[in-house]
Parts: structure tokens; sequence; C-alpha cells
């Protein structure tokens, strides 16, 4: 493969990356904006509104959250499209541009069984189950909220 080539492919792979970081912000912004307006919501339903009032501010905490989760799940669905894209443009460099006899997918391959030797117990976790997890708890805080009102 030659070097424009190369080129060619890398600057492809650092485009679809681009976009992973984009779609992961995406994410956290939404995020971000939905536990500061369920923050408002719970500081407003604790200060002693009305039971109207608090059953209003209730059902708004939950379709919040059901609507943040469904963002945060659409950004991560696109986040791995990309992540997809680009492994796909990175198969096709570390196939065309070993140095000193290493493949990059093959040093990527050493490392990632290295981190997985080390048996970090949270490796298992994955993160979209937590950010999915922040919406789902506020949400069930206004279901929970609703139940004690009725």
């Amino acid at each position: 493969m030659t070097t424009t080539h190369l080129e060619i492919w890398a600057r492809m792979y650092e485009e679809q990356i681009r976009h992973v970081r984009h779609h992961e912000s995406l994410r956290s912004m939404s995020t971000n904006i939905s536990v500061v307006v369920s923050a408002a919501i719970l500081g407003l339903a604790a200060a002693g509104a009305t039971s109207e009032q608090q059953w209003i501010l209730s059902l708004f905490l939950i379709l919040l959250n059901v609507y943040g989760l469904m963002m945060s799940l659409k950004h991560y669905e696109r986040s791995r499209l990309h992540h997809t894209v680009s492994a796909k443009y990175r198969d096709v460099i570390s196939n065309g541009s070993e140095i000193d006899g290493h493949a990059i997918n093959e040093l990527r391959s050493q490392a990632r069984r290295q981190h997985k030797d080390r048996r970090f117990m949270i490796r298992h976790v994955r993160a979209y189950w937590m950010w999915c997890g922040l919406h789902v708890l506020l949400a069930l805080l206004g279901a929970a909220l609703l139940i004690i009102q009725s």
C-alpha cells in the first residue's frame, strides 16, 4: 500500500472516530440536561407544591427521563455504528502498514488481552448501562412520587 493510500484510509478512520466522539458528547450533554432539569423538578416537588402540581411534576420527571433514556440509547447506537466502520478502516490500515514487523491490530489485541488479564471487576459493567441506569432511576423516582401522591 502506498503512503498516499494509507493517508486516505487514515483520514477516513479519523473521520469515523470524530463521529464517535461527537455522539458520545451529545449523549453526555443530553444526559446532563436531563439530570439538571430532574433536579429542578425534584426541588420544586420538595418545596411544597400542591398535590396537583406534584402530580404534573412527577409525570414530567418520568417523561423527561424516558426521553433521555431513548436519546442516550440512540446516541450509543450511532456511536457504535461509527466505531464499527472505523474498525474496518483500521483493519485495512493494519494489514497494509506493518512497522518493525508489528501490525496495528496485533498490538491492539495484545494490549486488550493484557488489560483483560488484570481482572478488573468493573470491566464487565458496560458504560451505556450506567448512562441508561441514571435515566431509569430518575424515572422510577418520578413513578414513586406519583404512587406516594395517590
